[in-house]
């Protein structure tokens, strides 16, 4: 049977999300958002779509809309001058997983053109099988379809599919897609609802290499 690893990316593979929420603090300043972390907090996981509407609706006396075009650009700068840290275990991991014939796929709520050049700058683009962005969806996480997506990127439907996530809306759409999944922590601490939801919850991918090197999830 193919076996599929799919990864969420921020917060997963690469410590992203103080980089997104430095940036999108900084474009909010320009126009005088009040953009707090706790507010940025509920919509980790959740889709770039899904966070500026839920701006559009908390700050409609600002101008959100030219907040949303700024943030991306801002987004991206301070990528490439601030490279996200990798997260302890990834290469080793991707390694191995491409050593045994795993199919890999990357499914991210970030649009593609981020994760392709996330991919590219960090060298792991030629690990993956295929990768899709939430740009590619008509709905986000908690919603399966990117995970699906994802899946037929690198196997079909009679694949041993095993799902790599962080976020609370991440492992709910890979539930509802009848995969396995497993919680690597970020931001996000665990909940009950994610500890019924997954098949373990382990501290860092190099946990994860382990459990896989012991047949745990496959």
């Amino acid at each position: 049977m193919n076996k599929v690893v799919v990864f969420d990316m921020d917060g997963l593979m690469f410590d992203t999300e103080p980089i997104y929420f430095k940036a999108n603090k900084k474009t909010a300043k320009r126009f005088d958002i009040p953009l707090d972390y706790p507010f940025y907090e509920k919509y980790i996981g959740a889709s770039e779509a899904d966070f500026f509407d839920a701006m559009y609706q908390a700050f409609p006396e600002h101008d959100v809309k030219q907040f949303t075009i700024d943030s991306k650009k801002d987004v991206e700068d301070l990528l490439l001058a601030e490279l996200p840290v990798m997260k302890k275990g990834l290469v080793e991991l991707l390694t191995y997983l491409k050593e045994q014939g795993y199919k890999t796929v990357v499914a991210s709520s970030s649009e593609r053109k981020l994760v392709e050049k996330l991919l590219d700058i960090t060298g792991l683009k030629t690990y993956f099988d295929g990768y899709i962005g939430g740009d590619e969806v008509a709905e986000s996480k908690p919603n399966p379809e990117i995970f699906q997506k994802a899946v037929a990127l690198a196997g079909n439907k009679e694949s041993d599919v095993l799902v790599l996530e962080d976020s609370l809306n991440g492992i709910r759409a890979a539930h509802s897609a009848g995969y396995k999944v497993v919680m690597i922590p970020d931001l996000i601490q665990p909940t009950e609802e994610a500890e019924k939801k997954t098949l373990e919850i382990c501290e860092d991918l190099e946990e994860i290499l382990i459990k896989i090197k012991s047949e745990n999830f496959f």
